[in-house]
């Protein structure tokens, strides 16, 4: 059987491309496979890039983190008419008719 090959890029922010070859035979379960194995590759990659990513934006922030959390938390919490305090996730509370007679 003729061979056959599977050819992907991955092309990066700044231009720069990589590109991922897989040689395969001419069926159905060869190329199956190789797509997988192209698939497993990129993944690597990209996870690779992710967690570069991560790293050079945790190391701008450092320990904020914590004090950005805690005033998150506080912007959550709205005040209703009556004084009480409800969560933003909260539906907002039952509203009682008064009738004046």
């Amino acid at each position: 059987m003729a061979a056959c090959e599977l050819r992907g890029e991955l092309k990066y922010r700044d231009g720069e491309t990589k590109e991922f070859v897989i040689k395969a035979e001419n069926n159905l379960k060869s190329i199956l496979a190789g797509v997988q194995k192209m698939s497993k590759d990129a993944s690597e990659v990209l996870t690779e890039l992710v967690l570069q990513e991560k790293g050079s934006v945790g190391n701008d922030k450092g320990v904020d983190d914590e004090e950005e959390e805690e005033s998150d938390e506080e912007d959550d919490e709205i005040k209703t008419k009556n004084g009480t305090k409800a969560s933003s996730t909260e539906p907002p509370a039952k509203r009682t008719k008064t009738v004046k007679s």
